[in-house]
């Protein structure tokens, strides 16, 4: 069955992992997941991440990311909530100055802008607005 909203699919499967305590999950591939996921790395949501290639041995048609999740003091997670705030049926356009801000900027919103996927500190920087897809803390 196709998935109408592969992100949202992606971010509950972090959020499955980590309520299940595993050390690593694994989601279907794309370049909004994989610039969402870099951002998460880069803002040290997650340990690591790698891109598996498509595999007939390990029965992998498909490439694959590999995500590390991050974890504290006897597993607890780094990431506390993830939300998905636009949908395929209300897409949630913001623009530069009405930029949210997730729990005084302890967390981060994703956003997706002309100039590529930023967190909401670097489009209030460039000054470019776009699609809210979703914010982490």
């Amino acid at each position: 069955m196709a998935n109408s909203d592969p992100i949202a699919q992606m971010l509950t499967v972090i959020r499955n992992g980590i309520q299940a305590k595993k050390k690593f999950v694994v989601v279907d591939s794309s370049n909004l997941k994989k610039d969402i996921i870099r951002i998460l790395h880069e803002e040290n949501f997650i340990t690591k991440y790698s891109v598996l290639e498509p595999s007939e041995a390990e029965n992998r048609k498909f490439e694959q990311i590999k995500i590390d999740l991050r974890y504290v003091n006897d597993f607890e997670s780094v990431i506390k909530g993830l939300q998905k705030i636009s949908k395929p049926s209300k897409r949630v356009y913001v623009n530069s100055l009405n930029i949210p801000v997730v729990l005084n900027h302890i967390g981060i919103a994703i956003i997706s802008t002309n100039k590529g996927v930023l967190i909401d500190r670097d489009a209030r920087k460039y000054k470019v607005g776009g699609e809210y897809i979703c914010k982490i803390w």
